[in-house]
């Protein structure tokens, strides 16, 4: 993939993830466990009070901003889309968030100072990913020694995705280049990182698909009224037959989500 179609797969994925759709079926996290499971990745890097944090495709910035608010400490919160940006600005404004900033940029190609972070932590967004090896050698460059790098995102068995899945609306579900448990631990490893800890949180995608049957109705109303752009009318069509067959893919192994942390040395 060229620069020009990674920069227009990037744009595509940031509309996808701020529309109603996108919000009405995961939430203001954009991600499975939510708060709750942001928190625990916060546990995992040790953030203390004062520590300097970075939220890599920090989306509308509800992670960022419950990360400084909980471990009183600054988050920086770099993400592509200009939208998400603004409404990230606004939240933090309205909740008197000083602790937070947010700035527009490539996660990929990260416009931070290098060695002045104590934790950086990534959501759902490595999976996406076009060179996860370079993104990771970056927060490595990141990190002051003995700094965290937390990552929880989608796992799946290599060659387990669906067909079906092969296009926007995996790349919305972070499926279409996600990396197997093993994966993701060796990129740490290659990108200079220490793993200090990996744990399987997949029941919150289980999470995710009761309730989307439970929007069922809610989402069909939505589909009525609006005008879905390219990828949400397609999600809508396919929702009852996929989420049956992402429960059975989470049932045998196939699909997960994991958290993960790791140290650079020093």
């Amino acid at each position: 993939m060229n620069l020009t179609d990674q920069a227009a797969a990037k744009a595509c994925c940031a509309d996808l993830y701020q529309s109603d759709l996108a919000r009405l079926v995961f939430g203001d996290t954009l991600h499975p466990g939510g708060l709750g499971l942001t928190n625990r990745l916060g546990r995992l890097m040790a953030i203390h009070p004062g520590d300097w944090v970075a939220d890599l495709a920090s989306g509308r910035g509800s992670s960022a901003l419950a990360v400084s608010r909980v471990f009183h400490c600054n988050v920086i919160g770099v993400e592509f889309g200009a939208v998400a940006v603004t409404q990230a600005r606004d939240a933090a404004l309205e909740s008197n968030a000083s602790g937070a900033c947010f700035v527009r940029g490539d996660a990929e190609y990260i416009p931070l100072r290098s060695g002045r972070f104590d934790a950086v932590f990534s959501e759902c967004s490595i999976s996406l990913f076009s060179d996860k090896p370079a993104a990771v050698r970056q927060i490595a460059d990141l990190l002051r020694p003995g700094g965290r790098f937390g990552l929880s995102d989608v796992v799946l068995a290599t060659g387990s995705l669906p067909s079906e899945l092969d296009g926007t609306l995996g790349q919305l579900l972070c499926m279409t280049n996600a990396l197997d448990v093993q994966g993701y631990q060796e990129l740490l490893r290659d990108g200079g990182l220490d793993s200090i800890h990996s744990e399987d949180a997949s029941g919150e995608i289980i999470k995710i698909l009761d309730d989307v049957e439970n929007k069922m109705g809610a989402l069909r109303a939505w589909q009525s009224l609006a005008r879905p752009s390219d990828g949400q009318d397609e999600m809508l069509d396919k929702a009852p037959l996929l989420v049956s067959r992402l429960r059975q893919m989470v049932q045998d192994g196939e699909l997960g989500y994991w958290l993960f942390a790791a140290q650079k040395p020093g």
